[in-house]
Protein backbone atom coordinates (compact mmCIF):
# COMPACT_ATOMS: atom_id res chain seq x y z
CA UNK A 1 0.00 0.00 0.00
CA UNK A 2 1.70 3.36 -0.88
CA UNK A 3 1.06 7.22 -0.83
CA UNK A 4 2.54 10.71 -0.93
CA UNK A 5 5.10 11.27 1.50
CA UNK A 6 3.63 12.75 4.85
CA UNK A 7 1.69 12.12 7.76
CA UNK A 8 -2.37 12.16 7.58
CA UNK A 9 -3.11 10.29 4.77
CA UNK A 10 -4.81 7.10 5.84
CA UNK A 11 -2.21 4.46 5.42
CA UNK A 12 -2.32 3.33 9.01
CA UNK A 13 -5.69 3.81 9.17
CA UNK A 14 -6.27 1.51 6.53
CA UNK A 15 -3.78 -1.33 7.89
CA UNK A 16 -5.55 -0.74 11.71
CA UNK A 17 -8.92 -1.68 10.15
CA UNK A 18 -7.40 -4.65 8.82
CA UNK A 19 -5.54 -5.64 12.07
CA UNK A 20 -9.19 -4.90 13.81
CA UNK A 21 -11.29 -7.36 11.96
CA UNK A 22 -8.35 -10.03 12.25
CA UNK A 23 -8.43 -9.50 16.06
CA UNK A 24 -12.00 -9.33 16.28
CA UNK A 25 -12.56 -12.76 14.55
CA UNK A 26 -10.49 -14.27 16.83
CA UNK A 27 -7.33 -14.61 14.45
CA UNK A 28 -3.85 -13.59 15.40
CA UNK A 29 -2.07 -10.39 13.90
CA UNK A 30 2.21 -9.58 13.85
CA UNK A 31 2.46 -5.54 13.73
CA UNK A 32 6.17 -5.14 12.67
CA UNK A 33 6.44 -1.29 12.88
CA UNK A 34 9.79 0.82 12.11
CA UNK A 35 9.05 3.91 12.05
CA UNK A 36 7.45 4.13 15.82
CA UNK A 37 9.34 2.74 18.81
CA UNK A 38 5.72 1.44 20.94
CA UNK A 39 2.47 0.20 20.85
CA UNK A 40 1.04 3.22 22.41
CA UNK A 41 -0.65 4.69 18.86
CA UNK A 42 -1.63 1.48 17.55
CA UNK A 43 -3.17 0.21 20.70
CA UNK A 44 -5.16 3.52 21.17
CA UNK A 45 -6.35 3.59 17.53
CA UNK A 46 -7.44 -0.05 17.51
CA UNK A 47 -9.79 0.72 20.63
CA UNK A 48 -11.36 3.45 18.32
CA UNK A 49 -12.18 0.85 16.51
CA UNK A 50 -14.46 -1.22 18.60
CA UNK A 51 -11.27 -4.06 19.33
CA UNK A 52 -11.64 -5.52 23.03
CA UNK A 53 -8.54 -4.89 24.90
CA UNK A 54 -8.81 -8.92 25.44
CA UNK A 55 -8.61 -9.06 21.87
CA UNK A 56 -5.93 -6.92 21.59
CA UNK A 57 -3.78 -8.46 24.56
CA UNK A 58 -4.31 -11.94 23.36
CA UNK A 59 -4.30 -11.53 19.32
CA UNK A 60 -1.88 -8.52 18.84
CA UNK A 61 1.73 -9.20 18.68
CA UNK A 62 3.80 -5.30 18.17
CA UNK A 63 7.38 -5.38 17.62
CA UNK A 64 9.61 -2.48 16.93
CA UNK A 65 13.08 -3.15 15.58
CA UNK A 66 15.68 -1.43 15.78
CA UNK A 67 18.76 -3.60 14.57
CA UNK A 68 19.01 -5.20 11.15
CA UNK A 69 16.26 -8.12 11.41
CA UNK A 70 16.96 -11.71 11.41
CA UNK A 71 15.05 -14.45 9.97
CA UNK A 72 15.40 -16.36 13.11
CA UNK A 73 13.62 -14.23 15.44
CA UNK A 74 11.06 -13.25 12.89
CA UNK A 75 10.06 -16.83 12.42
CA UNK A 76 9.96 -16.44 16.30
CA UNK A 77 6.94 -14.10 16.03
CA UNK A 78 5.12 -16.26 13.69
CA UNK A 79 4.27 -18.83 16.50
CA UNK A 80 1.23 -19.34 16.82
CA UNK A 81 0.95 -18.24 13.24
CA UNK A 82 -0.79 -14.92 11.79
CA UNK A 83 -3.18 -14.59 9.97
CA UNK A 84 -2.31 -10.76 9.10
CA UNK A 85 1.50 -9.03 9.22
CA UNK A 86 1.84 -5.77 8.78
CA UNK A 87 5.55 -4.24 7.53
CA UNK A 88 4.69 -0.02 8.69
CA UNK A 89 7.39 1.73 7.08
CA UNK A 90 9.03 -0.08 4.65
CA UNK A 91 11.67 2.11 3.49
CA UNK A 92 13.08 1.98 7.48
CA UNK A 93 13.31 -1.63 7.12
CA UNK A 94 15.32 -0.86 4.13
CA UNK A 95 17.98 1.08 5.84
CA UNK A 96 17.73 -1.65 9.00
CA UNK A 97 18.72 -4.30 6.47
CA UNK A 98 21.30 -2.06 5.14
CA UNK A 99 19.93 -2.45 1.61
CA UNK A 100 19.77 0.12 -0.69
CA UNK A 101 16.21 1.44 -1.56
CA UNK A 102 16.66 2.33 -5.55
CA UNK A 103 18.59 -0.51 -5.97
CA UNK A 104 16.76 -3.79 -7.22
CA UNK A 105 18.64 -5.78 -4.58
CA UNK A 106 17.43 -4.27 -2.17
CA UNK A 107 13.85 -4.77 -2.99
CA UNK A 108 14.96 -8.74 -3.06
CA UNK A 109 16.70 -8.93 -0.07
CA UNK A 110 14.17 -7.46 1.63
CA UNK A 111 11.49 -9.52 0.27
CA UNK A 112 13.77 -12.68 0.77
CA UNK A 113 14.04 -11.53 4.57
CA UNK A 114 10.93 -10.18 5.35
CA UNK A 115 8.43 -11.27 3.28
CA UNK A 116 9.20 -14.77 2.11
CA UNK A 117 8.98 -16.08 5.95
CA UNK A 118 5.65 -14.58 6.15
CA UNK A 119 3.70 -16.19 3.94
CA UNK A 120 4.71 -19.21 4.18
CA UNK A 121 4.01 -19.41 7.15
CA UNK A 122 0.51 -18.92 6.15
CA UNK A 123 0.32 -15.26 6.96
CA UNK A 124 -1.19 -12.47 4.93
CA UNK A 125 1.24 -9.51 4.27
CA UNK A 126 0.30 -5.96 4.14
CA UNK A 127 3.22 -3.14 3.75
CA UNK A 128 2.97 0.63 4.19
CA UNK A 129 5.17 2.31 1.72
CA UNK A 130 5.64 6.04 0.37
CA UNK A 131 5.47 7.43 -3.59
CA UNK A 132 8.37 9.68 -4.83
CA UNK A 133 7.90 13.29 -3.03
CA UNK A 134 7.92 14.79 -6.56
CA UNK A 135 6.26 12.00 -8.53
CA UNK A 136 4.64 11.60 -11.88
CA UNK A 137 0.85 10.78 -11.40
CA UNK A 138 1.39 8.57 -14.07
CA UNK A 139 3.78 6.22 -12.09
CA UNK A 140 2.46 3.85 -10.02
CA UNK A 141 5.17 2.62 -7.82
CA UNK A 142 6.80 2.86 -4.19
CA UNK A 143 9.64 5.13 -3.73
CA UNK A 144 12.81 3.55 -4.82
CA UNK A 145 13.80 0.50 -7.24
CA UNK A 146 10.49 -0.38 -9.48
CA UNK A 147 11.26 -4.17 -8.52
CA UNK A 148 8.91 -3.23 -5.18
CA UNK A 149 6.12 -3.62 -7.46
CA UNK A 150 7.46 -5.64 -10.21
CA UNK A 151 7.58 -8.97 -7.83
CA UNK A 152 5.15 -8.31 -6.19
CA UNK A 153 2.64 -10.98 -6.06
CA UNK A 154 -0.75 -10.04 -5.14
CA UNK A 155 -2.38 -6.55 -5.04
CA UNK A 156 -0.82 -3.14 -4.65
CA UNK A 157 -3.24 -0.54 -3.35
CA UNK A 158 -2.47 3.42 -3.92
CA UNK A 159 -4.23 6.27 -1.78
CA UNK A 160 -4.60 9.62 -3.25
CA UNK A 161 -5.83 12.15 -0.24
CA UNK A 162 -8.76 14.06 -0.30
CA UNK A 163 -9.13 15.50 3.19
CA UNK A 164 -5.99 14.81 5.95
CA UNK A 165 -6.75 12.99 9.01
CA UNK A 166 -6.19 13.51 12.41
CA UNK A 167 -7.54 14.10 15.74
CA UNK A 168 -11.36 15.90 15.76
CA UNK A 169 -11.16 15.82 11.77
CA UNK A 170 -12.93 13.88 9.31
CA UNK A 171 -10.46 12.60 6.86
CA UNK A 172 -10.76 10.99 3.63
CA UNK A 173 -8.31 8.87 0.91
CA UNK A 174 -9.16 7.34 -2.37
CA UNK A 175 -8.23 4.31 -2.74
CA UNK A 176 -6.96 2.82 -6.13
CA UNK A 177 -5.86 -0.80 -7.19
CA UNK A 178 -2.94 -0.62 -9.54
CA UNK A 179 -1.99 -3.96 -9.75
CA UNK A 180 -3.92 -7.02 -9.03
CA UNK A 181 -2.06 -9.98 -9.28
CA UNK A 182 -4.41 -12.65 -9.83
CA UNK A 183 -6.88 -10.14 -10.68
CA UNK A 184 -9.81 -10.64 -7.86
CA UNK A 185 -10.19 -7.26 -6.81
CA UNK A 186 -10.48 -5.00 -9.90
CA UNK A 187 -13.66 -6.22 -10.76
CA UNK A 188 -15.16 -5.10 -7.61
CA UNK A 189 -13.78 -1.23 -8.68
CA UNK A 190 -14.82 1.32 -11.30
CA UNK A 191 -11.93 1.92 -14.43
CA UNK A 192 -10.22 4.87 -14.37
CA UNK A 193 -8.81 7.47 -17.38
CA UNK A 194 -5.13 5.60 -15.94
CA UNK A 195 -4.71 2.44 -17.85
CA UNK A 196 -3.88 -0.08 -14.91
CA UNK A 197 -5.55 2.49 -12.27
CA UNK A 198 -8.97 1.02 -10.79
CA UNK A 199 -10.81 3.24 -8.10
CA UNK A 200 -12.04 1.15 -5.11
CA UNK A 201 -14.02 3.92 -3.24
CA UNK A 202 -13.22 5.96 -0.54
CA UNK A 203 -11.49 5.62 3.32
CA UNK A 204 -13.17 7.92 5.49
CA UNK A 205 -12.06 8.12 9.45
CA UNK A 206 -14.13 10.26 11.32
CA UNK A 207 -12.91 11.38 14.52
CA UNK A 208 -15.36 15.11 14.38
CA UNK A 209 -16.58 14.06 17.91
CA UNK A 210 -13.55 12.96 19.40
CA UNK A 211 -14.03 9.37 20.02
CA UNK A 212 -17.70 8.55 20.91
CA UNK A 213 -18.84 8.51 17.26
CA UNK A 214 -15.80 7.44 15.87
CA UNK A 215 -15.71 5.90 12.49
CA UNK A 216 -14.02 4.09 10.04
CA UNK A 217 -15.21 3.42 6.87
CA UNK A 218 -14.28 2.24 3.31
CA UNK A 219 -17.11 3.32 0.73
CA UNK A 220 -17.85 1.64 -2.62
CA UNK A 221 -17.55 3.41 -5.91
CA UNK A 222 -21.23 4.51 -6.24
CA UNK A 223 -23.22 4.73 -9.43
CA UNK A 224 -24.64 7.70 -10.82
CA UNK A 225 -28.20 7.01 -9.79
CA UNK A 226 -27.13 6.84 -6.11
CA UNK A 227 -27.53 10.54 -5.54
CA UNK A 228 -30.71 10.85 -7.23
CA UNK A 229 -33.37 10.76 -4.08
CA UNK A 230 -31.49 13.81 -2.33
CA UNK A 231 -33.34 16.31 -4.26
CA UNK A 232 -36.68 14.71 -4.56
CA UNK A 233 -37.36 13.98 -1.05
CA UNK A 234 -39.30 16.18 1.07
CA UNK A 235 -38.09 16.18 5.12
CA UNK A 236 -41.14 14.26 6.60
CA UNK A 237 -40.76 11.48 3.26
CA UNK A 238 -37.30 11.44 4.83
CA UNK A 239 -38.30 10.80 7.95
CA UNK A 240 -39.83 7.78 7.23
CA UNK A 241 -36.68 6.60 5.51
CA UNK A 242 -34.48 7.01 8.26
CA UNK A 243 -36.95 5.00 10.35
CA UNK A 244 -37.21 2.47 8.33
CA UNK A 245 -33.16 2.51 7.91
CA UNK A 246 -33.01 1.91 11.84
CA UNK A 247 -36.18 -0.37 12.26
CA UNK A 248 -34.65 -2.77 9.94
CA UNK A 249 -31.40 -2.92 12.02
CA UNK A 250 -30.92 -5.33 15.18
CA UNK A 251 -33.09 -4.19 18.02
CA UNK A 252 -33.84 -1.83 15.94
CA UNK A 253 -31.36 0.51 16.97
CA UNK A 254 -28.27 2.51 15.89
CA UNK A 255 -25.36 3.21 18.40
CA UNK A 256 -24.56 6.55 17.16
CA UNK A 257 -25.42 9.14 14.01
CA UNK A 258 -22.66 8.47 12.01
CA UNK A 259 -23.62 4.84 12.30
CA UNK A 260 -26.55 5.70 10.99
CA UNK A 261 -25.26 7.37 8.14
CA UNK A 262 -23.46 4.59 7.21
CA UNK A 263 -26.69 2.72 7.40
CA UNK A 264 -28.02 5.23 5.32
CA UNK A 265 -25.53 4.70 2.80
CA UNK A 266 -25.18 0.96 2.36
CA UNK A 267 -29.24 1.52 1.78
CA UNK A 268 -28.68 3.31 -1.30
CA UNK A 269 -29.95 6.23 0.50
CA UNK A 270 -26.98 8.76 0.33
CA UNK A 271 -28.81 12.12 1.86
CA UNK A 272 -26.51 14.87 3.01
CA UNK A 273 -25.72 13.98 6.80
CA UNK A 274 -27.23 17.38 8.11
CA UNK A 275 -30.80 16.47 6.47
CA UNK A 276 -30.61 12.79 8.06
CA UNK A 277 -30.21 14.96 11.44
CA UNK A 278 -32.83 17.20 11.35
CA UNK A 279 -35.03 14.02 10.30
CA UNK A 280 -33.51 12.34 13.43
CA UNK A 281 -34.66 15.14 15.61
CA UNK A 282 -38.72 15.22 13.68
CA UNK A 283 -38.80 12.11 14.66
CA UNK A 284 -37.38 12.11 18.35
CA UNK A 285 -39.71 14.84 18.94
CA UNK A 286 -43.08 12.94 17.07
CA UNK A 287 -41.76 9.72 19.67
CA UNK A 288 -40.86 7.87 16.56
CA UNK A 289 -37.71 7.34 17.75
CA UNK A 290 -36.00 7.07 21.49
CA UNK A 291 -32.95 8.13 22.05
CA UNK A 292 -30.81 5.47 23.98
CA UNK A 293 -27.29 5.26 25.20
CA UNK A 294 -24.43 4.13 22.65
CA UNK A 295 -21.16 2.65 22.56
CA UNK A 296 -18.02 5.05 24.44
CA UNK A 297 -20.94 7.57 25.32
CA UNK A 298 -22.38 8.00 22.32
CA UNK A 299 -26.07 9.05 21.54
CA UNK A 300 -27.73 5.81 19.83
CA UNK A 301 -31.68 5.75 18.54
CA UNK A 302 -33.74 3.43 18.67
CA UNK A 303 -37.36 2.87 16.21
CA UNK A 304 -40.38 2.57 18.03
CA UNK A 305 -42.18 -0.21 15.95
CA UNK A 306 -45.39 -0.37 17.53
CA UNK A 307 -47.47 -0.16 14.61
CA UNK A 308 -48.54 -2.97 12.68
CA UNK A 309 -47.08 -2.09 9.64
CA UNK A 310 -43.88 -1.00 11.18
CA UNK A 311 -42.42 -4.28 12.81
CA UNK A 312 -39.76 -5.59 10.84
Amino acid sequence: MVAEPGHQLGKTWFALGCVARELRMGHHVLYIHYEEADAASTIERLRLLGVPDTDIETGLRFVAPNRPPHTEWLCALLQPTPTLVVHDGINEAFTLLGAEIKDVDGASEFRRRLIRPCTKAGATTLGCDHMPMMRDHARRDAYGSVHKGNALDGARILLENIEPFGRNMRGASSVYVTKDRPGRLRAHGNPTKTPGKTFMGVLVVDDMTGGPDFLLELYAPKDEQDDAPAGTVTLPELGDIVHQVIAALPNHTVDSLRKLYAAMRQADQPFRENSIKMAVDDLVIAGRLNEVRGKRGATGYQAVTTAAGENF
